[in-house]
């Protein structure tokens, strides 16, 4: 399958966390729409919730890129074909420009840069510095010759007199121009948690969010610049893809109804996970935990993550979806569930003195903490039965959750995977099982693992035509 690789692309990238690459990069997204442009948004690594915003200022999904979680031909073909079509493409890197997962800054955003041959624009705060930013910007050329680094974007600068002294100091130092310059802006209506932004969908204005992040990039960012940058980005070696690869297979006609719980309370799914379960046959019927009263007639259900904390008390006051839930899976339904999911099965949810009834299908308590129990890329090895993986393989994926588990150990023969690396449940133990349902904190992206949609898809397959012979044998 040839592709073509003549794509203006850039990434955006920055020297820390929390630098405002977000913001920054999802206004430049909207404001290149607003010029009549149609940009295709990714995100680097697995995240989210940057994820959601780009795609609401793209008015298109945003796509994950990860040379962790998949390999690289699997990147550049997953970066060119959706990117195919578009005008430019823009990338947000994560945390620090060289930040991976070792010393040597394997699988950072510099390398996912070099990878696509992607031009990079350098997002610096000015916060309490002057000359000491361009240090920042040589240190960057310095490190990794290869880089191609393009521009400079100046973040929460103090007024005109420190831009001017920002700007001539980075440029005299690396002659790296300055393509604009950012003030310190009140954020109060840019509600954050955890690490990052709030999710799009919690979000009591997202939209606005969108239009202020275009308005202020518009003002402050050399927007002809940024398109001159993207369009001096390398082109992609002549290649094609292999025809196995499989998001070039058709689509299958849907034989199977997945359902997927999609609501302020779950709503983290990779676009190409839902598509994955779409191109092998599902047909995706969307469920609101917080509103729904019953299950729908579904072969199987997938219930991502989210943060079920924030909306605990509906989600225990909703007794008769939970009740519904409960009795499909004693009837056999097919779950998969991951981190937030995972915490909706549990017997109840615990924060601070406060317990919430959850559904039930686990006997073990989800607790939420005030710090992280499980952060970053992890790695488990199936060692158990379960529903949806043979034994012996590893799945490699990443987790966050705030929340712990209490009373596994009545469970310990019911969890199905090893962990290798990251926390899971306990440090050891993870992808607990109940019938056919299977509940972890391992995320798992369909790129990188295609017997992930290929195990839910059989499963649902083998519970429907089980429900088949049941009718028919009813009617008989």
């Amino acid at each position: 399958m040839k592709m073509n690789a003549e794509i203006p692309r850039l990434v955006t990238a920055a020297l820390k966390g929390g630098a405002g690459k977000t913001f920054i990069t999802a206004g430049l997204i909207a404001a290149l729409r607003k010029r009549g442009l149609s940009p295709a948004a990714f995100k680097k690594g697995p995240d989210y919730i940057d994820a959601g915003w780009l795609g609401l200022a793209a008015a298109d999904q945003c796509y994950n890129l990860d040379n962790y979680l998949f390999n690289q031909e699997t990147v550049k073909a997953s970066f060119i074909r959706r990117s195919s079509g578009k005008h430019v493409a823009v990338v947000e890197g994560n945390r620090g420009l060289f930040d991976g997962v070792d010393s040597a800054g394997i699988y950072s955003t510099a390398e996912l840069a070099k990878l696509l041959k992607a031009p990079v624009i350098l997002i610096v705060e000015g916060t309490k510095v002057t000359r000491t930013a361009a240090s920042f910007v040589v240190g960057c050329q310095a490190l990794d010759p290869e880089l191609d680094l393009r521009g400079v974007i100046l973040n929460r600068v103090a007024g005109a007199r420190h831009e001017t002294i920002l700007r001539q100091s980075i440029e005299e130092a690396s002659s790296v121009p300055v393509i604009g310059a950012i003030s310190k802006l009140r954020l109060e209506n840019f509600p954050q948690r955890h690490l990052g932004l709030l999710p799009l969908y919690e979000h009591p204005g997202a939209m606005e969010f969108i239009s202020e992040a275009s308005r202020v990039v518009e003002q402050a960012v050399d927007l002809d610049r940024v398109m001159e940058i993207a369009c001096a980005a390398g082109e992609f070696p002549e290649r094609s893809f292999s025809e196995s690869w499989e998001e070039t297979k058709p689509f299958a006609k849907p034989c199977v109804r997945i359902g997927i719980l999609k609501d302020s309370a779950f709503q983290f799914y990779y676009p190409e996970n839902l598509e994955a379960l779409e191109r092998k046959g599902a047909r995706l019927v969307e469920i609101s935990a917080l509103a729904a009263h019953e299950l729908p007639d579904i072969d199987g259900l997938y219930i991502g993550g989210g943060f079920p904390e924030t909306h605990a008390m509906r989600l225990a006051e909703n007794r008769a979806f939970k009740e519904s839930l409960l009795q499909a899976v004693h009837s056999g339904l097919p779950v998969y569930a991951e981190c937030g999911g995972l915490m909706y099965l549990s017997q109840n949810l615990r924060i601070d003195e406060q317990v919430y009834p959850m559904v039930g299908v686990f006997p073990i308590d989800a607790v939420l903490q005030r710090k992280p129990q499980g952060l970053g890329y992890a790695r488990v090895e199936v060692t158990g039965s379960n529903p949806f993986y043979p034994k012996g393989i590893e799945l490699t994926g990443h987790e966050f959750h705030y929340s712990s588990v209490n009373n596994l150990q009545q469970m310990e023969s019911a969890c199905a995977f090893r962990v290798l690396r990251g926390h899971g449940m306990d440090g050891i133990r993870d992808g607990i099982c109940s019938r056919n349902v299977l509940a972890t904190y391992v995320h798992i992206h369909a790129l990188g693992e295609p017997l992930w949609a290929e195990g839910i898809i059989n499963k649902a397959m083998e519970f429907g035509t089980m429900r088949s012979g049941r009718q028919i044998s009813g009617e008989s």
